[in-house]
């Protein structure tokens, strides 16, 4: 690819993309002096403003969606030859899908999200959230990551979609392994090993498909086939199961990943979960603006059809973008104050943290359901949490999601 019209600042050498830990102040300066800039080492334009990132998301002919789970690191022969043999068949179904296939899809699954169905769920999320917080109430200290944080978003995702529960330690750890391999830069050998993983994944999921086919019950799987009634003009059953494995990995680790920004804000700046316990109606405010502040959906791509310009750089055709959604959620002239959390804005929801446009995540209100009923009973049972001082937060090495490895709380 010709670079001669990137603009090469000490900021597209010292950039690492998959440094999470604390991206805020150089994305700052990105927006103040190269709002788009090349990153050699993953060979993506960064893109850090907001009315940028959101004309590229309306515009999804000349932005498209192709290479949204296209692996940062390519797969090597070996890899593709096991998941040939694995017969590991997912195709592009939401996220990465492209008109009109996504449309035909996507209109189907929409479907699925509807406030009401998610009204139904409503209870049964509540009888999981109450659970989890009963468990860990008397074992303070704790990281309630792994006690908590990592499986609830898991248990309530798969309960939806109509996974066994027994099944959910194993299908977290497989779709942890998916992200790690497609968004993080693994070596030949890792990749082999994550493989190993993928396949034993992609069955799971194919063979739930077929079992739902013969036996459908009160779940989102279900529901899907149901509305493809026999039909594989409507939707196949491959298309069903690529649906089902995007909806295993990134409908639980993005929220609990957010679920984890969002403890960690509220606890440093303890006034404001304070203020949560004393009126737990704010929860879903402050849910908005810790999405603005913080969101475990860092960054997302898209693939330049053709030539483009932005912000007064040419972007040549074929060329990847990555969509800084962390930096356009800090927009100086989009959020006033960007860097503190205020959850009286008047635009709280204006935020990227579900994307934008065509591509806008389906599952945002299981998401926002979820994490409002967590949080109601955390500031209910447990309003004298806190973190303990001294510890040292962990980002795992990825380009698109965000959330500390591990938060030792006590009360």
């Amino acid at each position: 690819m010709n670079h001669r019209h990137c603009p090469i600042i000490n900021l597209s050498a010292a950039f690492d993309p998959l440094d999470l830990s604390d991206p805020f102040p150089r994305l700052a300066q990105a927006r103040r002096e190269q709002p788009v800039f090349y990153s050699p080492d993953i060979d993506y334009w960064g893109i850090t403003r907001y009315d940028d990132i959101k004309a590229i998301f309306r515009d999804h002919e000349t932005y498209t969606a192709a290479n949204t789970i296209t692996p940062i690191a390519p797969f090597s022969a070996a890899v593709k030859e096991m998941l040939a043999i694995g017969d590991y068949t997912p195709e592009p179904v939401l996220s990465n899908n492209v008109p009109p296939g996504h449309t035909r899809i996507r209109t189907l699954v929409n479907r699925l999200f509807t406030p009401r169905r998610m009204k139904n769920f409503a209870p049964a999320i509540r009888d999981i959230a109450e659970r989890g917080v009963e468990r860990i109430a008397e074992r303070s200290p704790l990281d309630i990551v792994a006690e908590l944080t990592y499986e609830y978003p898991a248990y309530v995702l798969f309960h939806v979609l109509g996974v066994p529960e027994a099944d959910v330690p194993q299908v977290k750890a497989w779709a942890g392994n998916r992200i790690k391999l497609y968004y993080g830069r693994p070596s030949a050998a890792e990749q082999v090993e994550m493989t190993k993983n993928l396949v034993p994944f992609w069955r799971y999921v194919v063979d739930l498909v077929a079992e739902k086919v013969r036996e459908p019950r009160d779940d989102l799987t279900s529901d899907l086939i149901r509305l493809r009634a026999g039909d594989d003009a409507v939707l196949t059953l491959n298309e069903i199961a690529s649906c089902m494995i995007t909806l295993l990995v990134a409908g639980h680790e993005t929220t609990t990943a957010q679920i984890n920004n969002a403890l960690l804000h509220l606890l440093t700046e303890r006034e404001h979960w304070e203020a949560l316990c004393a009126a737990p109606d704010g929860i879903a405010a402050a849910l908005e603006e810790m999405m603005r502040y913080d969101p475990s959906v860092c960054a997302w791509r898209r693939l330049a059809a053709r030539v483009s310009t932005i912000a007064g750089v040419e972007i040549p055709a074929g060329a990847n973008l990555l969509l800084m959604l962390h930096s356009a959620n800090r927009d100086e002239a989009v959020f006033p104050e960007p860097d503190l959390i205020v959850t009286g804005r008047d635009n709280l929801k204006d935020h990227l943290a579900f994307g934008y446009g065509i591509h806008y995540c389906v599952g945002a209100p299981l998401a926002r359901l979820e994490m409002r009923i967590l949080l109601e009973a955390l500031t209910r049972v447990l309003p004298e949490m806190r973190l303990l001082p001294g510890q040292a937060l962990e980002y795992t090495l990825n380009i698109s999601f965000r959330g500390p490895a591990s938060l030792w709380v006590a009360w």
